[in-house]
């Protein structure tokens, strides 16, 4: 089986905050698991799309938030679930104080760094802000 390859914005506001979503439940259980977890918001990366521009294009699909990609935080992959996926987190900055629109999510949460594991996470997400809090 091909690795679903998906980006997954890791952004900060001015005040050096990261944002943060809440999944809703899937109506074609495709990641039933997932549901009311939290996770870095993206999307599946299309053909001859750049991880970069994947992650752009999905928050302003899914919450009307343009971001400036800025590097590459990392990348693991994930092989819990139904199909394996290949995680690729980019680093990015927004403006500060835009407002949110919840298009897939149920909730979205600017939060300081420190304060991340206070939060349920998607397993491989969960992976990574273990390995990102610890660094």
């Amino acid at each position: 089986a091909r690795m679903i390859e998906v980006g997954a914005a890791v952004v900060r506001d001015a005040r050096g905050r990261v944002l943060i979503a809440r999944r809703k439940v899937d109506e074609r259980g495709q990641w039933a698991e997932l549901e009311g977890l939290w996770e870095f918001p993206g999307g599946k990366r299309e053909d001859g799309e750049s991880f970069e521009a994947c992650v752009t294009r999905e928050l302003v699909e899914e919450l009307g938030l343009s971001i400036t990609p800025v590097g590459r935080l990392g990348e693991l992959a994930y092989t819990g679930g139904k199909k394996p996926v290949r995680l690729v987190f980019v680093a990015a900055t927004a403006p500060g104080e835009t407002a949110l629109t919840l298009r897939v999510h149920t909730d979205a949460q600017w939060v300081e760094p420190e304060r991340l594991g206070e939060y349920p996470f998607c397993p491989a997400d969960a992976q990574f802000v273990r390995e990102m809090l610890q660094s």
